[in-house]
């Protein structure tokens, strides 16, 4: 019989482990530690794990109950993950229990869990447990050593004849960074990942732009028009412990919208992560943003396994089902 524990600090290293290598990750376990302690104490998370008695006592399975803020509404985040040569053990079994009895306790919250649009085993396992996709995020990443700049001249020309500049914060003060984070806030909610979600709190934009904790404002960029309106931005953080520009957001006020805005802001933080020394920038782009995807091809991104968002209802609302405004991805990760 497999024994769930509660995860503690000791436990750190082992997950770190398993999760980096079953979902192609460069966390530390110092990292996780850390990101655990700056979560809002008012926001649900619990880890679970289970240990191999016969190897050292190695962790071979996770559980993770928590808030995700680009869930849909209502939801709490799962996941299981166990070690290739632990399954069919009982182990995912043991660890699904914990954690839906632990859901239950929170009135009897839906629950959301993603799934790599490759991964059909796991994709099972969820839709066994009452899961239905909902959505699909795509994935994709661009060589920033073979990326030519000099392509894409006429459109900063273009920008420049409709007197728009672009600006980072580096420098900035308070107020100015304040201003930044509500601006974000509000293009956040104009996205397809957000919408209809409520607004988020400052401190959630804050940390998502890591304002906190590694700042880096040279990398937060906007688009500036000639009466000073901030019309857009971008921007990027460090991930894969620092050898990965993720480009986090980039987003165009409604009303400077199809003005080619959207590729000039990733145009700067292309720029910004090739003068950073990264190899590599990376993004994620719901499937229904379809401007953004073909922003994404015109500058060269490769697409990459991306995530199904599956969604279980609250165990007294019924059967999950699938949306189908948004869900409209095949198993290949192609656009249907």
């Amino acid at each position: 019989m497999c024994a769930v524990q509660s995860f503690g600090p000791r436990h750190a290293p082992g997950w770190v482990a398993l999760s980096n290598a079953l979902l192609n990750r460069q966390v530390t376990a110092g990292a996780l530690l850390d990101e655990d302690a700056r979560r809002d104490p008012t926001q649900l998370s619990r880890r679970w794990v289970v240990l191999d008695r016969g190897d050292g006592g190695g962790v071979v399975g996770t559980a993770h109950l928590y808030f995700f803020p680009f869930d849909p509404p209502g939801c709490l985040h799962a996941s299981v993950l166990v070690h290739p040569a632990h399954r069919g053990r009982g182990v995912g079994r043991a660890l699904w229990r914990t954690l839906e009895a632990e859901a239950r306790q929170h009135n009897g919250a839906r629950l959301a869990a993603t799934v790599a649009d490759n991964d059909a085993a796991s994709l099972a396992w969820a839709r066994r447990r009452g899961f239905a996709p909902q959505f699909h995020r795509f994935t994709s990443k661009l060589d920033l050593h073979t990326f030519d700049a000099a392509a894409f001249q006429a459109d900063v020309e273009r920008a420049a004849a409709q007197g728009v500049d672009f600006a980072d914060l580096h420098g900035a003060d308070g107020p100015t960074l304040d201003r930044y984070v509500n601006f974000v806030a509000d293009r956040l909610t104009e996205t397809p990942d957000l919408a209809g979600h409520p607004r988020w709190p400052l401190e959630q934009v804050r940390e998502i732009l890591r304002l906190d904790h590694a700042p880096r404002p040279e990398w937060l960029v906007l688009a500036v028009g000639p009466d000073g309106q901030w019309l857009g931005t971008t921007a990027m953080v460090a991930v894969a412990s620092g050898t990965v520009a993720y480009n986090e957001l980039t987003a165009v006020a409604p009303g400077a919208r199809g003005r080619g805005l959207a590729l000039l802001l990733k145009l700067q933080a292309i720029r910004r992560a090739r003068e950073a020394g990264f190899p590599v920038m990376r993004t994620n782009n719901h499937s229904a943003n379809t401007p953004m995807l073909a922003v994404n091809r015109r500058l060269g991104f490769a697409p990459l396994p991306g995530q199904y968002t599956l969604v279980r209802p609250a165990p007294d609302s019924g059967r999950a089902r699938v949306c189908p405004q948004t869900f409209r991805a095949t198993p290949s990760g192609r656009q249907s």
